[in-house]
């Protein structure tokens, strides 16, 4: 919403608010919209006028015996001087209220008007902040909660879109393997059948990555924790995928120091160092490194993986903890640093990431020293 200056009911503006529908009419039309501000106001009056009646009775009255008094007795004392004051005051006092309470009652009025829209799915909705503190804090924890509503929407809409992308690929093979069969154009055979298995894994592998993630970021993931040494799975993990690394020309470094144990979920952190240490082969050309360091921090325990790979864009680095974010030639779920994000956040650490094109990339996960739970 744009400043107004002198601020009076939405209806009577010049021109709508910015998150007013290009589609609908304005000004609008109908009872909620014309009555709404009018109840409000009415209802506040009536609430302070009553008040200030109790509040100023007693006063008046007695003002009034005093001058009363004066009027009757001539040889009496003299006028008192303050009344012409006291009611000067009193008129400037209202005035005051009436302002202060307009400033209120007309934000708060947008505020259920734009909280409407967004009960109506309308998450483009944004209140000017305006009018005192306490009614500028919450407009703007409104807008925020608007915000939020809104990014959660269009993540939804777009993590549906991706999983229809990801499942429609192997589903449509198997498909047209198995009706190939039907026809007789393939035969029924181990040649034929294989691939087909390996498509059901693909999807049976991407059905189990986002039940992961759906679990890791409701903050429900089944964590088993054990005192860990973080060094010695690092060294399990960076053996198990050395030949790898050596069919592809790639060597597998570790710089890894003595950190206390930690309370954790070895299964899981292990899943976690996995993906990470796959994407980095992945994109590490021969003749490059992957390497996996550890070592004790003022933040906690700190995880490293760094490859000499092509690295990445400044763009790519921003959503790399997404969803369904890949690179055009990988053959990945989208789903492998996302999980990673979820897990380690579930552990209460954090995990980041620093990329250059063509100076690879390095992501830290930096967990809680001593025991958690």
């Amino acid at each position: 919403m744009s400043p107004r200056g002198r601020r009076g009911p939405p209806w009577r503006q010049h021109a709508p608010p910015p998150w007013w529908p290009n589609d609908e009419p304005w000004p609008p039309h109908g009872p909620p919209w014309r009555h709404r501000r009018r109840d409000i106001r009415r209802r506040f009056a009536i609430f302070f006028g009553v008040l200030f009646l109790l509040l100023a009775i007693p006063v008046i009255a007695a003002f009034h015996a005093t001058t009363s008094q004066w009027g009757n007795d001539r040889d009496g004392p003299p006028f008192p001087w303050f009344v012409p004051f006291f009611w000067l005051g009193l008129i400037l006092l209202i005035v005051w209220t009436v302002r202060r309470l307009r400033r209120t009652i007309d934000p708060l009025a947008d505020v259920m008007e734009a909280a409407a829209r967004v009960a109506e799915g309308d998450y483009t909705v944004r209140v000017q902040a305006d009018g005192p503190g306490d009614v500028r804090h919450l407009i703007e924890a409104f807008n925020t909660m608007t915000i939020r509503l809104q990014v959660n929407e269009q993540q939804r809409t777009h993590l549906f879109s991706d999983i229809a992308h990801e499942l429609r690929t192997p589903l449509s093979v198997v498909h047209g393997a198995i009706g190939g069969m039907l026809d007789g154009v393939y035969p029924k055979d181990d040649e034929h059948l294989a691939p087909m298995l390996d498509h059901t894994r693909v999807i049976a592998r991407l059905l189990n990555d986002l039940q992961t993630i759906a679990t890791a970021e409701a903050g429900t993931p089944q964590l088993h924790r054990e005192p860990t040494d973080l060094r010695a799975l690092i060294a399990d993990v960076s053996a198990s995928f050395t030949p790898a690394a050596t069919r592809d020309g790639v060597d597998m470094r570790t710089d890894l120091a003595t950190t206390p144990e930690v309370e954790i979920d070895p299964v899981r952190i292990r899943q976690v160092l996995d993906n990470l240490v796959t994407n980095a082969l992945r994109y590490t050309p021969e003749g490059g490194h992957v390497a996996l360091s550890l070592r004790e921090t003022n933040e906690g325990i700190a995880i490293e993986v760094r490859d000499t790979g092509r690295g990445m864009t400044p763009e790519e680095v921003g959503r790399m903890f997404e969803r369904f974010a890949k690179s055009a030639d990988s053959g990945g779920s989208g789903l492998g640093l996302a999980i990673a994000k979820s897990l380690v956040e579930a552990h209460g650490g954090t995990i980041t990431g620093t990329s250059q094109p063509g100076a690879g990339t390095t992501i830290t996960i930096t967990l809680p020293a001593g025991t958690t739970r």
